[in-house]
């Protein structure tokens, strides 16, 4: 017996009709242990993972970090004053920076209060810049201080208005999280009242991020299930109905949660977005079958019927999400194992559901609204009508929106994975204009103290004042700016600095404050200068995160496109496969990649044409979705051949049954996707606006392009059991 387009996936739904009761202990089991691992549920705080590969620069990253003992994370706090400090502000600060030493975990404070003229005789070390009373003269101290031009940071600007604190915590000891909120209370506390601080830093925004991605996940889910039910009350107006559509995709949604808990994978930005595009696929699904229940009276036939085509679709969004598999990324890996397994684990809880509801709770015999049948039959007629202005135009189209979609730039703009009423970016933004910037560059070199010494000049000449930490501004320091610092020069220090400084003898490090690369075209430019500089200089290993954000973003980008077209030959492949038919290629090569050079080419209009990581994740599983309509039509156009009809008759025949379906469907889709629009967090955003305007492209395509088509050069007839 053939398996059909399926494969036999709809029979695991004809079990659930002759086994019920042992179907719905298996699904009430299900449910009870997807609660019992929702507890459980974790959320991914690790800012470097979403770079990270297995190339050399990932590679010496991770060297670096695990080199690190102990682990250390650095919190900024940005202190702003409306006038330049007073003697009063900088000793409330002094004092500041002391209660912030006492924080556990805290390991240092680096702050204008811990700098110390060159050392003599009598004071080894040097003298603390500021004394015991700190009166008006300190504006004099800091510019004497400044005018030694060693190139250490003041940690103040030029104006005095502002002040940077550098806390280092010990990870080992507490979270960042637990530290971060013990700093803030103590600002709260002993801030003077015209002063403003805020607080950031790399694990900082990471933690920003995961305490904001909770809330959102949350409210993703709940209001997408609300808009979902509400749309398909309105669309259907068939209460029971409704249920039998959107149920089962609850269900299945909820499953995925505890699949990700399951896996051991905790939430990230990225898969955020999955349990609530597999809940709008199984209502999809769920439509489908449902408004075959409602024709036919049966739940048997409706599974017959459609179930093989809504296992196909969910095997084509499978196959899109395994394509991600490519890339050599450990939070994509994730994503793309959690979307395939959740796609299937899906359709499993619909298609069961669906059958046990479905012998429960029948559809009313009030009529669907013929809108979105005379919308796909008008559509469909024109098609027919001009097959080859309809083919030709898409063919033009198709031209049209390759090449503007090959002018997009790849590109990784961080702040966007803030929430939207973060003030991060902006404080951010400020510290690149007054201290070079919050991320930290690491350039290491072993070449000799002459390299490390030009790799310096180099650098110091295309920075900020001060945006630069090395041997060489210690040996300025020291009077000696030629000699390169003894081990006990070194020991002057705190340890921290000095094995940071040189972990070894023969290797040096010099750390740059810099802005985030892609904040802008400007600091793009910035960064790629200051790389090509250090690289032609003789640096040997560039590293940190703003590296692992210029570099390895775009190594992900590229290879998120490799997956891209990976999905599109695979799904393509899989659909003629279940058709039997190889002649199935072409037709669906046109359908199903039209819409996803419409929707990257329209990144010009509404993103400046940024393709990001998250742009081209979109189009990747949207491919597997608009797939999903062209599947379904041709189902019943396959379906009306075998009983006999013309290739006219059952374009008509699929345009209203399926492509009535279709636009429901999309009208379903796109109001639980909407709520993506609404996210905090700018990735999720584009995501869900690119699923909806690929899903309306897709159904426009199809309903015009599949007519004209299937019309013009007949498809052979397949057998009655192929179908």
């Amino acid at each position: 017996m053939s398996l059909g387009i399926g494969f036999g996936g709809e029979r695991l739904g004809l079990v659930a009709i002759r086994f019920p009761r042992l179907a719905a202990f298996c699904l009430f089991a299900a449910l009870v242990c997807v609660g019992a691992s929702l507890p459980r549920l974790s959320f991914d705080d690790d800012i470097h993972r979403v770079f990270l590969s297995d190339s050399g620069v990932s590679q010496a990253q991770r060297a670096y970090d695990s080199a690190q003992d102990p682990p250390l994370s650095t919190a900024l706090i940005h202190i702003v004053s409306l006038d330049a400090f007073d003697a009063m502000q900088m000793t409330a600060l002094r004092d500041l920076s002391l209660d912030l030493e006492r924080v556990e975990g805290v390991t240092a404070v680096a702050s204008p209060f811990v700098l110390r003229w060159p050392p003599t005789i009598n004071a080894p070390s040097g003298r603390p810049v500021f004394g015991p009373q700190i009166d008006p003269s300190f504006v004099d101290d800091l510019s004497a201080f400044e005018d030694l031009e060693t190139g250490l940071p003041l940690f103040v600007n030029t104006a005095r208005t502002a002040m940077l604190f550098s806390v280092s915590i010990n990870t080992d000891a507490t979270t960042v999280e637990a530290a971060s909120h013990a700093v803030r209370q103590i600002l709260d506390g002993a801030l003077p009242a015209d002063l403003s601080a805020s607080l950031t830093g790399e694990d900082v925004i990471s933690t920003e991020i995961v305490s904001a991605l909770k809330g959102d996940l949350i409210g993703l889910n709940l209001i997408g299930a609300v808009i979902i039910t509400l749309a398909a009350i309105a669309l259907v107006r068939d209460v029971r109905l409704t249920v039998l559509a959107v149920v089962p995709a609850l269900v299945g949604a909820v499953g995925v949660l505890g699949l990700s808990v399951w896996l051991g994978y905790p939430i990230t930005v990225l898969n955020n977005v999955i349990p609530i595009l597999l809940l709008v696929l199984g209502v999809a699904d769920g439509v489908h079958l449902a408004l075959n229940l409602k024709a036919t009276g049966s739940v048997r036939a409706a599974i017959k019927n459609v179930g093989p085509a809504c296992a196909l679709t969910a095997l084509t969004t499978a196959a899109a999400f395994a394509s991600i598999l490519v890339t050599r990324n450990a939070q994509l890996f994730e994503f793309a194992v959690l979307g395939s397994l959740g796609a299937i684990l899906s359709f499993c809880f619909v298609i069961v559901t669906f059958a046990l509801l479905g012998q429960k709770v029948l559809p009313t015999d009030k009529p669907i609204p013929k809108f979105s049948a005379m919308f796909a039959q008008t559509l469909s007629a024109k098609g027919v009508m001009w097959p080859r202005l309809t083919l030709a135009t898409c063919v033009l189209v198709l031209v049209g929106a390759t090449w503007g979609f090959s002018q997009t730039k790849a590109w990784f703009p961080l702040y966007q994975n803030l929430p939207a009423d973060s003030k991060t970016r902006a404080t951010n933004d400020t510290i690149s204009e007054d201290f070079g910037g919050a991320f930290q560059m690491v350039v290491e070199t072993d070449g000799g103290w002459a390299q490390t010494q030009t790799l310096v000049a180099e650098l110091e000449a295309i920075v900020a004042k001060g945006a630069v930490l090395s041997e060489v501004n210690l040996a300025r320091w020291l009077g000696q700016p030629d000699v390169q610092p003894t081990p006990q020069d070194l020991a002057a220090l705190p340890e921290v600095l000095a094995d940071q400084l040189r972990p070894r003898g023969d290797l040096s490090r010099i750390f740059l404050s810099v802005p985030e690369p892609m904040r802008s075209q400007e600091t793009l430019a910035q960064f790629d200068k200051i790389y090509d500089v250090a690289r032609a200089a003789g640096a040997d290993t560039i590293i940190g995160l703003p590296t692992l954000m210029r570099l390895e973003s775009i190594t992900l980008i590229e290879q998120l496109v490799f997956s891209l077209i990976v999905a599109s030959l695979g799904a393509t492949a899989l659909v003629a496969f279940a058709f039997r038919s190889i002649h199935m290629v072409p037709i669906l090569i046109i359908p199903n990649t039209l819409p996803l050079v419409i929707t990257g080419a329209s990144l010009h209009v509404w993103a400046d044409g940024q393709l990001t990581p998250t742009a081209v994740l979109a189009l990747t599983i949207a491919f597997g979705i608009a797939i999903d309509d062209t599947v379904h039509f041709l189902n019943r156009y396959v379906q009306g051949v075998a009983k006999g009809e013309s290739a006219a008759q059952a374009v008509t025949t699929a345009s209203s049954s399926a492509g009535m379906v279709m636009v429901v469907t999309t009208l379903l889709l796109s109001a639980g996707l909407s709520v993506t629009l609404f996210s905090d967090f700018v990735p999720i955003r584009v995501f869900g606006g690119m699923m909806i305007v690929t899903l309306w492209a897709a159904v426009l395509i199809d309903l015009l392009l599949l007519p004209a088509v299937l019309t013009r050069k007949r498809d052979p007839q397949p057998t009655t059991s192929r179908s």
